[in-house]
């Protein structure tokens, strides 16, 4: 018989990790399924099988360095003799507690984990909320309604009616089993979450008749959500607990909430400014005035000086929308526009008449000047249009 160490091509000195990288290397060459048909592959994998059988067991190595082949026959634990290859795999099925097995063969431990898979949570549940530019500014309260599972009343998400469990008969409340097949390498074995009990390792002894067991229901909520103040369109909120509730007592989902921010009427959103126009009338322009304008925040009072021209933006300062922490504010920008009618009754046609045929309202040296100036030539006739400036409110 061939010595154990010539097959496995390694030193009487070798480790057992070099023993085992040996075996690797032999087993994935000679193997029966990379060569089909090949007597002399299966022979050689065979051979190989059964030196490292014997040099991978410490006692039957020990035997084997002093006695040799003799010692292992006349010992208590023989020499494994393998006729057919389901000999070998029958015979290494029982190694697979061996890390080098899990390695080569790609499987965990031939034996269950005490650890059980965890219990699949319940799902999360997304929706989409819009808020005007009120709402994102000041904050505000949201109640919604969800159909979603919600827990079992009856049992408390059990399952079970009484609420007692007992271990699954399957996988003996180890949450696991067994798979063992046949790959390239040859018989595998896999660790499976248990079917009859889903990982949990138990099963009900009495299901709740309200849920047959499942723990929960289908159903609706009602939710109250408190928005904070500065939540601007496209955040997410998260709100724990509020998703889907899990199967037999598993922790429930979030409600993942996202924010839209809905098109204003009158309002445009710049960071954390807001923008809107104000239309003065010809009088109010030209002699001044006090004016309500609508913010996020609400009205505010703005003072329009004598002569406001078209385009004059007035800063409004700390009446935009929360930003960074919410402790800072951005401004209310109100850009200046005269409105014009279009249609006017005869007197009204008269007065504007007689309004244009003073030279004060605008001169007609004015009209036309020379390019690269904005000054009037007669500065006395235009001293109120030197009063045109950018206005803040006071």
């Amino acid at each position: 018989m061939r010595d154990y160490y010539d097959i496995l091509g390694v030193p009487r000195t070798a480790t057992l990790e070099e023993i085992k990288a040996a075996y690797r290397k032999l087993a994935l060459q000679y193997h029966p399924d990379r060569n089909p048909g090949n007597k002399e592959a299966e022979e050689r994998f065979k051979e190989i099988a059964e030196a490292y059988a014997v040099l991978s067991d410490p006692e039957k190595r020990r035997l084997y360095d002093r006695y040799g082949h003799a010692g292992l026959q006349s010992s208590g634990s023989p020499t494994p003799h393998f006729t057919t290859l389901e000999d070998v795999f029958s015979y290494f099925a029982n190694f697979f507690a061996d890390d080098f097995f899990r390695d080569l063969f790609g499987t965990p431990t031939g034996t269950a984990s005490s650890h059980r898979p965890p219990t699949e949570r319940g799902d999360d549940i997304p929706i989409r909320l819009r808020l005007t530019l009120e709402e994102i500014a000041q904050g505000t309260e949201k109640t919604i309604e969800l159909s979603r599972w919600n827990t079992c009343p009856s049992c408390k998400g059990t399952g079970s009616q009484a609420g007692q469990l007992q271990p699954c008969p399957q996988c003996h409340g180890r949450g696991e089993v067994q798979h063992v097949s046949r790959s390239v390498f040859g018989h595998v074995i896999q660790i499976l979450t248990c079917p009859t009990c889903g990982g949990t390792g138990t099963v009900i002894r009495d299901p709740c008749p309200k849920c047959h067991g499942e723990g929960r229901l289908w159903g609706t909520a009602t939710l109250t959500l408190r928005i904070p103040p500065g939540t601007i369109g496209g955040t997410r909120l998260t709100i724990r607990g509020e998703g889907h509730a899990g199967q037999r007592g598993a922790p429930p989902g979030d409600l993942v909430v996202l924010i839209e921010e809905t098109e204003h009427p009158i309002f445009q959103r710049k960071g954390s400014d807001i923008h809107a126009t104000y239309a003065l009338s010809f009088p109010e322009a030209v002699l001044g005035t006090v004016v309500e304008v609508p913010t996020v925040w609400g009205t505010s009072t703005v003072k329009i000086q004598p002569g406001t021209q078209p385009g004059t933006v007035i800063r409004l300062p700390g009446q935009g929308l929360p930003s960074g922490d919410a402790r800072r504010r951005g401004d209310h920008y109100v850009h200046v526009t005269v409105y014009i009618p279009e249609k006017l009754t005869t007197e009204e046609q008269q007065l504007v008449e007689q309004l244009r045929q003073s030279p004060f309202i605008y001169p007609p040296e004015r009209r036309v000047q020379p390019s690269g100036t904005g000054k009037p030539k007669d500065e006395k006739q235009n001293s109120f249009w030197k009063r045109v400036r950018h206005h803040r409110p006071r």
